[in-house]
């Protein structure tokens, strides 16, 4: 009698564990926190905090992304250091303005008027000129500095300089007045405003940017100056 032969039973493929399952935005996490390390250990460095700040205002969109993956606590820290730096950085530099202003020390080559300037209009000195124009509105972003959500005016501003030698626009100080009180300037860095650039003007060159102040009822004063006593003004009728 010939007996068949019984194939062994089929063994069952065991489900996934839940540790081989695949990270969610893990990356992103990392990456948000590597940031807010590297602006925070840059915000007290002045010129060096210009660019760690636009680190860290990038690892807070990817850590707000992030907290939708498994790395939820990993996602966290990195975007509250990432805010933190940013923080640190506006206070920084703000710290340093008022030091400036303390010392008195005067960009040679300002050489500023007593005229008042319209908005459109041009200061020239003897070795840069400047021009504030393009009044545009906007509608400062959500980790803005005073207020988030907030209506704001923002102006072009250009250096020229026209000098033999670089130009340091980090000793430029610019304030605003709406109406009869003093116009908050706006620190954005996603919406492109953080504060006067720290670049040298070479020679021949000239150096645009924007820079913003929280809307207020009222003309516009905005007084252009150095560390020391140069000053030029701009005036808007609205």
């Amino acid at each position: 009698m010939t007996t068949t032969p019984v194939p062994p039973p089929l063994q069952s493929t065991p489900p996934p564990s839940a540790s081989s399952k695949p990270s969610k935005f893990k990356g992103l996490a990392w990456t948000a926190l590597i940031s807010g390390i590297i602006g925070v250990v840059g915000s007290p460095v002045l010129f060096l905090n210009n660019a760690t700040v636009v680190v860290a205002g990038v690892g807070v969109v990817l850590g707000i992304i992030a907290l939708f993956g498994s790395k939820r606590i990993l996602a966290t820290i990195g975007t509250v250091l990432c805010v933190l730096a940013i923080v640190f950085t506006l206070l920084a530099q703000n710290a340093a303005v008022k030091k400036l202003n303390e010392l008195g020390a005067p960009a040679a080559g300002f050489e500023a008027s007593s005229q008042t300037y319209a908005v459109g209009d041009t200061h020239r000195g003897t070795d840069i000129d400047i021009t504030v124009a393009e009044p545009k509105g906007f509608t400062t972003g959500t980790y803005a500095m005073p207020k988030q959500n907030a209506k704001g005016v923002s102006y072009q501003v250009t250096v020229a300089n026209h000098s033999a030698k670089p130009w340091p626009a980090a000793m430029l100080l610019i304030q605003a007045t709406a109406g009869s009180t003093p116009a908050e300037q706006v620190f954005d860095t996603a919406g492109g405003f953080s504060g006067v650039p720290s670049q040298d003007v070479l020679s021949g060159k000239s150096l645009t940017f924007r820079i913003g102040f929280l809307d207020s009822p009222g003309d516009v004063a905005i007084e252009v100056g150095t560390a020391g006593e140069d000053k030029a003004h701009f005036a808007q009728k609205r």
